[in-house]
């Protein structure tokens, strides 16, 4: 998919980070997930909504102007270790937006949603090849539920804590907490804050490129 490409073409840098909101809408898969258990295809025909599939897992979502999608491709020092890399990378972006919305807690819940209390705003996927890793975020800002409700069924497979709520009780958008907040502003915040989080955190664990390793990425992204 052309937003995994994008980062994985620059492959050949320790760390590499896109922030950016999308001009559209689209469904777009993880890996395993089936658009006949995860969409309504019917309505995405009829309204000329592409659906795509991602490299890394994770459930479905559907970006459109009141998201935010962050993307880290990074070298780190094991294959292995992916709730480790989870759990670094989606506190890197709990601290960007933490100073920006005082007051407010947001919590790592299920295998890597962000929530706020038990309401997710953040959903997360990894793709790794050896010790490169492709970690992506979509960031909930204007919630925009009744298009969420037009495309998206209900997940054919859900966290723990979803417990079976339809998508406008599980979901929030960041501007429901904070009616400042646009998608632009906290894409402003991520494009001037998530690098230095993600090195601060993930530290020691960042390596070098795999020189040997970077022709099958590139490769993989017909690149």
């Amino acid at each position: 998919m052309w937003i995994d490409d994008q980062v994985i073409r620059h492959c050949d840098k320790p760390l590499h980070i896109e922030t950016f909101i999308p001009s559209g809408q689209s469904v777009v898969l993880g890996r395993s997930n089936k658009a006949e258990l995860e969409v309504h295809e019917d309505r995405c025909a009829e309204d000329n909504i592409p659906v795509l599939k991602r490299y890394g897992g994770g459930g479905t979502v559907l970006l459109h102007p009141g998201c935010v999608v962050a993307s880290v491709g990074c070298w780190v020092e094991s294959p292995y270790n992916n709730d480790l890399y989870f759990k670094l990378l989606n506190q890197s972006l709990i601290d960007c937006f933490i100073e920006h919305f005082k007051g407010y807690e947001f919590l790592q819940r299920g295998f890597s949603d962000i929530v706020y209390e038990d309401r997710k705003f953040v959903g997360t996927s990894l793709f790794r090849s050896r010790q490169y890793l492709l970690y992506q975020a979509s960031i909930l800002v204007d919630l925009n539920i009744e298009t969420i409700n037009r495309y998206l069924q209900h997940p054919s497979k859900e966290p723990d804590y979803r417990k079976g709520r339809h998508h406008r009780d599980f979901l929030v958008g960041l501007q429901e907490l904070d009616s400042r907040f646009s998608a632009e502003v906290c894409h402003r915040i991520l494009e001037g804050e998530l690098e230095s989080y993600v090195k601060s955190h993930l530290g020691a664990e960042l390596t070098s490129p795999l020189e040997s390793h970077i022709p099958h990425l590139l490769k993989r992204a017909n690149i």
